[in-house]
């Protein structure tokens, strides 16, 4: 267990490597630091009036800067290796391809979902800062908590979905297409319940499973690429 461990990080921290050189680690602060500021923007120019609504127009910001993110960086972890790197399917590596995927995707998945936790925490503390209780003639659509939960399982189903994108396609261009086309879907079916009355948290508890679902179709699939 201990090796698989320091398997794991390694990898994990080659992924880092990675990131760092390519530059693309910069990517991770844009849902901490682009949705804050776009969130108070928002709330300033368009006179929130309560600080749940602008907890929930700055959760909404955020996390579409995040879903892009995760979106970009779970399609290049995944699609990157097989469209550029033909030794991972025709030389035996010290562990199996799905092994050292996981390391990756724990960065990238990992990495793109604690920034949007960051980024919320921030949403929220600047809403209480800049607007205050207020008073709101309409009752926000969302509890923020609900809307953050909810939100995260929307982030982990586009990145199961580009993930496993990544491995039938081997494009990481492909695979984020994919990805947004599936958010578009996912987004389309939230906004028909939300319409219906009929939203619950069974939605992105949902989306939640197809998402771990789809990184499980994916890991196993890569090692079974032409072996």
């Amino acid at each position: 267990m201990s090796g698989e461990l320091a398997a794991l990080g390694r990898n994990a921290r080659w992924e880092l490597t990675r990131l760092r050189r390519s530059r693309r680690v910069w990517l991770l602060l844009i849902p901490v630091v682009a949705g804050p500021a776009g969130s108070a923007i928002a709330d300033l120019y368009l006179r929130v009036p309560s600080a749940g609504t602008a907890e929930i127009l700055g959760l909404l910001i955020t996390a579409g800067l995040a879903a892009l993110v995760i979106l970009d960086l779970t399609a290049l972890a995944v699609g990157e290796d097989l469209a550029l790197r033909t030794h991972y399917l025709t030389f035996a590596l010290p562990q199996s391809r799905s092994a050292a995927l996981v390391g990756r995707l724990l960065v990238v998945v990992g990495g793109s979902l604690v920034a949007f936790g960051f980024g919320a925490v921030a949403v929220i503390a600047l809403a209480q800062l800049l607007v205050g209780p207020g008073t709101d003639s309409v009752a926000p659509l969302f509890v923020p908590a609900h809307l953050a939960m909810g939100l995260l399982g929307l982030l982990l189903f586009l990145g199961g979905i580009t993930a496993a994108a990544a491995v039938v396609t081997r494009s990481a261009a492909q695979a984020l297409v994919a990805g947004v086309l599936a958010g578009v879907a996912a987004v389309g079916a939230g906004s028909w319940f939300l319409l219906q009355r009929q939203l619950t948290a069974t939605f992105p508890e949902i989306l939640g499973v197809v998402g771990g679902a789809g990184f499980v179709w994916c890991l196993i699939e890569y090692a079974r690429i032409e072996a």
